[in-house]
C-alpha cells in the first residue's frame, strides 16, 4: 500500500453564458492541433496525478512514515478531485471550459512546487489535495472542450480520445517516476521539474487557441454551490452508475494491489518493474478506446463489463497459479475494459449534457468515479493487513467481477437516452 496509485478520469460539459450562437460556432473552423493540445493537456494532468506514487516509498524513507500515512495522503488527493466536483463542478460554466482548463494547469504547476519544497508528511498532503483540485478542474471542463474542438463536433470521438489520454497518461507517469527512482539522480525532484515545464508549455499553448465559446464582457461573481441534479439528469447518472462503479472499483483493486502482487509474483523489489502493471492495466485502457472508437455507447460499455469480469478472473487465477504471464494477460484485458466502460458512459453523459444542457451532470459523473476508485484503495489498506494480500485480492475481485456482470446485464436493457 506504500505505492499506491490513482485514477483520474475525464470529459465535462461545454456550456456559455446567456444564449450560443450556434451559426457563428460551426461556422469557426478549429485546426487540428486545438483539439490535440487538449488531449495533451489531459495526457500531462493525468500523468501527474499518478507521477507521485512510485516516490512514497522515498519519502517513507527520509520521513519515517507508514503505509496509514501513505493511505491518508492518498485521500487527501481524492478528497480534493471530489470535493472540487461538488462545490465547483459548474466554475467552467462561469469562467468557460478554456479559462478552467488554464485554472487546472496553473493549480497542477502549484502542486509541483509544494511537493519540490515539502519537509514532511504534512506537506505530501497538501500536494496531493491541491493535485486534485487541478484535476477536479479539468474534469469538469476537458471533455466538452475536445468535443467543441474536433471537427465534426463527434461526442464519442472526444470521449474516446479523452479515456486514451486519461489511461496513458496515468499509466506513463508512473512509469516515469519509477524510472526516476531507480536510475535519475534526483527522483524527488525530476518528475516534478519535467512535468511542470509540460504543464506550462501546455498552458501557453491553450491560450494560444482562438476562443470557442461566447463569453460575457464583464465576469460576475462566483462562489462554491454544491451540486443538485434535477430528475432527469439524475436518471442518466443512475443509468450509468453501474457501469461506472464496477469499472473504477476494478481500476482501484489493480492501484491498491497491482505493484505488490507483481513484486511477489516476479520476487523483486524493482518498482520500475512492478510498476509495469500499472502501464498494462490503463495502458490497454488507452489504447482500446482509440482501435474501437467507432462502438456505440452501449456496445463499448456492454463489451467493457464483459472484459472487466474476464480480466480479473483470468488475473485471479494467474496469480494463485504463480503465473506471471497469465496475471499481466488478465491485467491487460481489464485495462481494455475499463477503457471501453470510460469511453462509453461518458460518451452518453456528454451527449446528455450537449442535447440538453444539463451542465452539473459530468461533474456528478466524475465525482463518482472518483468515489468508485477511492473506497478500495481505503479499504483494501485495512483488509490486507488483516487478511493478507492474496485473499483480500481473490475475494476483492469476485465481488467486482460480478459487479462489472451485473453491470453489463443492466446496460444490455437500456440504451443511451435519445437526444430530445
Amino acid at each position: 500500500m506504500a505505492r499506491l496509485l490513482n485514477a483520474t478520469d475525464t470529459p465535462a460539459a461545454l456550456t456559455t453564458w446567456g444564449r450560443r450562437r450556434p451559426a457563428a460556432r460551426h461556422r469557426r473552423l478549429h485546426r487540428p492541433w486545438h483539439f490535440r493540445t487538449v488531449v495533451g493537456v489531459v495526457f500531462v494532468v493525468m500523468a501527474a496525478s499518478s507521477a507521485p506514487s512510485p516516490l512514497y516509498g522515498l519519502y517513507q524513507q527520509q520521513w519515517h512514515f507508514g503505509t496509514t500515512v501513505s493511505t491518508i495522503v492518498y485521500a487527501c488527493y481524492a478528497l480534493g478531485a471530489i470535493l472540487t466536483l461538488l462545490l465547483a463542478g459548474g466554475l467552467a460554466r462561469h469562467l468557460g471550459t478554456q479559462r478552467t482548463i488554464g485554472a487546472a494547469l496553473v493549480t497542477i504547476v502549484v502542486s509541483f512546487l509544494v511537493f519540490l519544497l515539502a519537509t514532511g508528511a504534512w506537506a505530501l498532503c497538501l500536494a496531493r489535495l491541491v493535485q486534485g483540485v487541478a484535476v477536479g478542474l479539468l474534469t469538469s471542463s476537458a471533455g466538452s472542450a475536445l468535443t467543441d474542438l474536433h471537427r465534426d463536433r463527434s461526442h464519442q470521438a472526444a470521449a474516446a480520445a479523452n479515456s486514451a489520454a486519461t489511461s496513458t497518461g496515468i499509466a506513463l507517469g508512473a512509469v516515469f517516476s519509477g524510472l526516476a527512482v531507480q536510475f535519475a539522480p534526483a527522483p524527488l525532484i525530476t518528475p516534478f521539474v519535467v512535468l511542470a515545464v509540460l504543464s506550462i508549455a501546455g498552458l501557453g499553448l491553450v491560450r494560444a487557441i482562438p476562443a470557442w465559446q461566447t463569453m460575457p464582457a464583464q465576469l460576475q461573481p462566483w462562489r462554491p454551490r454544491v451540486l443538485r441534479l434535477g430528475a432527469e439528469p439524475r436518471g442518466v447518472l443512475l443509468r450509468v452508475t453501474p457501469i461506472v462503479t464496477a469499472s473504477w472499483a476494478v481500476v482501484g483493486l489493480y492501484l491498491a494491489l497491482g505493484v505488490d502482487l507483481v513484486g511477489g509474483l516476479l520476487h523483486t523489489t524493482d518498482r520500475a518493474l512492478s510498476s509495469l502493471v500499472i502501464l498494462v492495466v490503463q495502458g490497454c485502457g488507452g489504447v482500446a478506446p482509440m482501435v474501437l472508437r467507432r462502438l456505440g455507447d452501449r456496445a463499448a460499455s456492454v463489451t467493457g463489463c464483459a472484459l472487466l469480469a474476464a480480466g480479473v478472473g483470468v488475473s485471479v487465477i494467474g496469480f494463485d497459479a504463480a503465473h506471471a504471464v497469465l496475471f499481466f494477460i488478465g491485467a491487460a484485458i481489464t485495462g481494455a475494459g475499463f477503457g471501453l466502460c470510460f469511453m462509453g458512459s461518458s460518451s452518453t453523459v456528454t451527449a446528455a449534457v450537449l442535447a440538453r444542457g444539463h451542465s452539473q451532470l459530468l461533474p456528478g459523473f466524475f465525482a463518482l468515479a472518483y468515489v468508485a476508485v477511492s473506497m478500495p484503495v481505503v479499504a483494501l489498506g485495512a483488509a490486507v493487513s488483516r487478511f493478507g494480500i492474496a485473499a483480500t485480492f481473490s475475494w476483492f475481485a469476485l465481488a467486482v467481477a460480478l459487479l462489472a456482470a451485473a453491470a453489463g446485464a443492466i446496460a444490455v436493457h437500456s440504451g443511451r437516452p435519445q437526444p430530445g
